[in-house]
């Protein structure tokens, strides 16, 4: 379902700022963090501060939580793809996607949930690494990704609370840094630009630094993954 709100620069901006200071934790969510602007399929977000620095500073969590009460709550937009896109060093631009929801259908349903049936082959094969509050994937269409996924099974990156959302924010630069990659871009689809049910974030890593890295370091279960979906392609997400 989406809202009927269209916000003008001035009015996004006043939004996010506003946003910016209820949800403050510390005097770098001040009014120069964040640009907003108007684009062709939705809004955009330019922080003028490093995705890494949000993260150490634990300010991550109500930055988005701000944006995310501005878009689901205030402008009832619920179908969305939340694009973050890596500019360093000049910050990061956070865009939501949602005037071309019609092209999409929701998610597929499956008897089981991948990212929660750890016994499924494809699963156990894809999964790299297991945290307290989150797991962490190979792609299974072979692409240069890396998946995290909440261990619980939420729909929504706003369901989190405040502390899963520090763990989830801190746990992917801990892989990011533990595999020396840089990331392009990360997405976050909602609603109906879902493929699966379970919330996911995909990070597009630089296809350089992933065939000198992470090709080679996950080459085994890279070659296991073609295999199987070779023998299943249904399962390919």
């Amino acid at each position: 379902m989406e809202g009927d709100s269209d916000y003008s620069n001035s009015e996004l901006s006043k939004l996010s700022i506003m946003n910016q200071q209820s949800a403050s934790i510390d005097d770098t969510m001040n009014s120069d963090l964040s640009i907003p602007y108007s684009i062709k399929l939705g809004y955009a977000f330019q922080s003028q501060l490093p995705l890494e620095q949000l993260i150490d500073q634990r300010s991550i969590q109500s930055y988005l939580q701000g944006l995310l009460f501005m878009i689901e709550e205030k402008s009832k937009i619920y179908d969305f793809q939340m694009r973050l896109r890596n500019q360093d060093p000049d910050g990061f631009t956070i865009i939501f996607i949602h005037k071309d929801v019609n092209n999409y259908s929701g998610p597929v349903q499956y008897d089981e949930c991948i990212f929660c049936d750890l016994n499924n082959k494809l699963s156990q094969i894809s999964l790299i690494k297991q945290n307290p509050t989150t797991c962490i994937w190979l792609d299974i269409k072979l692409r240069n990704k890396l998946v995290v996924t909440p261990r619980q099974h939420i729909e929504r990156l706003s369901e989190m609370s405040e502390e899963a959302m520090t763990s989830f924010w801190h746990d992917t630069q801990v892989l990011l840094d533990e595999e020396g990659c840089d990331w392009k871009s990360m997405v976050l689809n909602h609603g109906k630009y879902r493929h699966h049910a379970h919330f996911q974030m995909k990070i597009n890593i630089d296809e350089y630094q992933w065939n000198e890295r992470m090709t080679r370091k996950y080459e085994e279960k890279l070659m296991h993954i073609k295999h199987l979906l070779e023998y299943d392609e249904d399962n390919i997400t």
